[in-house]
């Protein structure tokens, strides 16, 4: 009687210790999934922190590869499936992250280590004493994971391995080509493009930007933004409420952010380019097209460019805007919207959606119908309005669970792996 109860404790252990592995690793890696640019941005503070440089497509492919072998590798540990790979494998990736996320709490170089990206920010110290648990419960899958039979049989675990691979990496691509399906950020839809949780009054001052070297945290007002070895932390006031805010500068260096916004319900729309350079005069033709094409529908088009001082100048010598142009701090930028050249559409103030410039419909670039009178904009609907973050989570939830009933019927199992009924159960231990 002790050795069966001694068992069901058993089983009931591991069955624990695996959907909490699992959990953690499935929200680790979705949430990086979703928001490929926010990870990326976080492994350049990494990379500018240590000195180090890297290809910038090399960063892409790592971050987004990353991410989906975090979210596959959850699933199969919290459904058994490959058994021993996947506990090794989910050891591997805590026996590289437990020295490193040490090395962060210790010494510091950024705010946070971006394990859970905008979802959930923890602290360094927190990441560490995390990851210490999991490894703590890893070793312990690894005594008796394989005591415990999974969900799917063995010629089904490889099938539901790939499906759990090619989910994160197309929300990967949609969260990079044109916005994150889920926004975590201040500036979601609804919200108003500056003051989304901060209504300033006119006599309003000491706002600036919290940012932190070296476990040191310092408010520098709006035109003192610090150098490049600083780390954006938030925007804040001088009473310690923090919101979320963007300073529109004209060439003057007075703040327009209000004085731009139009009233009513005037539709608005804006580039955002967080980091200007020369790769963007490959597009500057097309910004033109369709600043031309928007005003033929009396469609206000500003540009919000993430450069202040001479490099802001230079840059606008370059280009040689049609429409009006801004300077804001970069890192706020990149918080309204991913992409390097973003669109952000507007009607009194309030973002309507976000995408990135290449990912704009082709009817935007129609000649407009003089008797239409319509606005194509409207039509045009979001990413991060959650119906694809739902959706793609419920297909891909439909697509396990009729794997598992596949994996119920040892017939089809058998005529899609062509393996003898004689061979070894497809419970094995070995699975």
């Amino acid at each position: 009687m002790k050795t069966e109860l001694r068992m069901k404790l058993r089983r009931a252990a591991v069955i624990v210790a695996r959907l909490f592995i699992g959990a953690v690793f499935v929200v680790s890696g979705w949430s990086k999934a979703v928001d490929p640019a926010g990870f990326i941005i976080k492994v350049g503070e990494y990379l500018g922190a240590w000195g180090w440089t890297a290809p910038h497509e090399a960063i892409v492919v790592g971050c987004m590869a990353l991410s989906a072998v975090e979210f596959t590798v959850g699933v199969m540990v919290a459904c058994g499936c490959l058994k021993r790979v996947a506990v090794w494998l989910a050891s591997a990736l805590m026996v590289f992250m437990l020295p490193l996320t040490l090395y962060i709490a210790v010494a510091n170089p950024v705010a946070d280590c971006g394990c859970f990206g905008d979802l959930w920010k923890i602290s360094n110290w927190a990441t560490f004493w995390k990851n210490v648990v999991i490894g703590g419960v890893l070793v312990y899958l690894i005594k008796h994971n394989r005591s415990v039979p999974g969900i799917y049989p063995a010629p089904i675990q490889w099938l539901v391995a790939t499906v759990s691979l090619a989910f994160p990496l197309t929300l990967s691509f949609i969260g990079y080509h044109i916005q994150p399906v889920a926004d975590f950020r201040p500036f979601r839809l609804g919200t108003e493009i500056f003051h989304p949780q901060h209504e300033a009054d006119d006599d309003d001052a000491g706002e600036g930007y919290v940012y932190e070297r070296g476990g040191e945290r310092r408010t520098f007002g709006l035109d003192e933004i610090p150098d490049s070895t600083w780390t954006f932390v938030s925007a804040s006031d001088d009473d310690g409420g923090g919101y979320a805010d963007i300073a529109v500068r004209d060439d003057e260096g007075e703040d327009v952010s209000r004085d731009i916004v139009a009233d009513g319900d005037e539709p608005q729309v804006w580039l955002i380019i967080p980091d200007p350079g020369l790769l963007f005069l490959s597009n500057a033709h097309e910004m033109t097209q369709l600043h031309r094409y928007l005003s033929d529908r009396g469609i206000d088009f500003t540009a919000l460019v993430g450069s202040r001082g001479a490099g802001f100048r230079y840059w606008t010598d370059l280009i040689r805007p049609t429409f009006p142009v801004y300077s804001a701090e970069d890192t706020a930028l990149q918080q309204l919207a991913r992409g390097n050249s973003a669109i952000v559409y507007t009607r009194g103030g309030r973002i309507i959606w976000k995408r990135t410039f290449v990912s704009l419909p082709d009817r935007l670039w129609e000649k407009p119908d003089p008797g239409e009178g319509l606005n194509p904009l409207d039509d045009v609907r979001p990413v991060d309005d959650g119906r694809y973050a739902w959706g793609s989570a419920l297909f891909y939830l439909a697509v396990l669970a009729a794997l598992y009933l596949l994996g119920q019927s040892p017939k089809l199992v058998r005529l899609i792996t062509m393996r003898h009924p004689n061979n070894k159960p497809e419970d094995s231990p070995e699975a």
